[in-house]
């Protein structure tokens, strides 16, 4: 069965077309686009017509992609931004009429048991390098908001979304290139005063979650220039552990370039130069609250959760037929 999963996320919308079974998940093909759907709406509650145009150009490539492989099912979800914005029903609208398109927006907490089903797919019972998921905290660093996600005995035992996206936080902290350093310390400031609430799913002390484990493109792309990657290779991504010194000599080398010189950063994807400091702290900052080392990163995430849920979703409808 050929599925289809467009996560469509506040800074870069993701496609996913892949043969599916039982036993079986083959990626067809995955693109992703930046667009910056959510541009400025911390500022303004609305999408912009530019991202929303942006937007739109990549949803119709993807619609036809999708269409090239006659996919049975496809599932697309809006997050963070179109969680938020008051002009999201105007963008639905836009997309359903212009490629066909239905999504569907997701709270949170689905949010989070979508990105969790996607981890747990690419870390099977801890195989290789992979931690077993039965005490994990699993960290997804958005565009418009971080979901954190606490397992116990390879289930979700509880979840949060934070107002923690790197797209927010840099249109709200970061105003020049590059940064001052009391634009820094507010930022940090905010953060540690967001991350205080995990103390209700998430103990610090010997009660914390064994392992961290990192995913979304924040995540990814931080693995990608601590190994300074020259091509995205989700084999040396997922899996990787980011440790804390590493972690902390990129955000103090992104943090006194320019976007321009950090464009030259081995491993850092172009159209993430102005926001992938704002993530990194957010990381960083989490990491150093609980006391982990290290982060183990995962390439996979809400995008193949999406596949993988749609899947399930057709089987137990094939499955009520019989």
């Amino acid at each position: 069965m050929i599925l289809a999963g467009i996560d469509i996320g506040t800074n870069t919308l993701r496609l996913l077309v892949a043969e599916t079974g039982p036993d079986r998940f083959r990626e067809l093909d995955a693109d992703r686009r930046i667009t910056r759907l959510g541009q400025y709406l911390g500022r303004t509650g609305m999408l912009s017509s530019e991202a929303m145009e942006r937007s739109l150009v990549a949803l119709n490539a993807f619609a036809e992609r999708i269409a090239g492989y006659g996919a049975e099912g496809v599932a697309a979800v809006g997050t963070s931004a179109l969680r938020k914005a008051s002009n999201a029903d105007a963008f639905l609208s836009l997309v359903r009429k212009r490629t066909g398109i239905n999504i569907s927006v997701i709270s949170g907490d689905e949010e989070a048991r979508l990105t969790l089903l996607g981890v747990a797919a690419a870390f099977p019972d801890g195989q290789g390098a992979a931690p077993a998921l039965d005490s994990a905290m699993i960290i997804d660093i958005g565009g418009g908001s971080t979901e954190v996600m606490i397992t116990r005995a390879g289930g979700a035992a509880a979840a949060l979304s934070l107002p923690l996206g790197a797209v927010y936080l840099t249109e709200r902290f970061i105003t020049h290139d590059p940064p001052h350093g009391d634009e820094l310390a507010l930022l940090r400031q905010a953060i540690t005063a967001e991350l205080a609430v995990l103390e209700e799913i998430a103990p610090r002390g010997a009660g914390r979650p064994l392992v961290c484990v990192g995913t979304a493109g924040t995540i990814t792309t931080l693995a990608a220039m601590d190994q300074k990657l020259a091509k995205y290779d989700p084999a040396r991504i997922n899996g990787y552990p980011i440790n804390r010194p590493a972690l902390d000599r990129i955000v103090g080398e992104l943090a006194v370039r320019s976007r321009v010189e950090r464009r030259h950063m081995q491993g850092l994807e172009p159209g993430r130069e102005d926001i992938v400091l704002a993530g990194a702290v957010v990381a960083q900052e989490l990491m150093g609250r609980y006391g982990y080392g290290e982060m183990l990163v995962s390439d996979w995430g809400l995008r193949e959760g999406i596949v993988l849920d749609l899947y399930r979703k057709r089987q137990e409808a094939v499955d009520s037929r019989q």
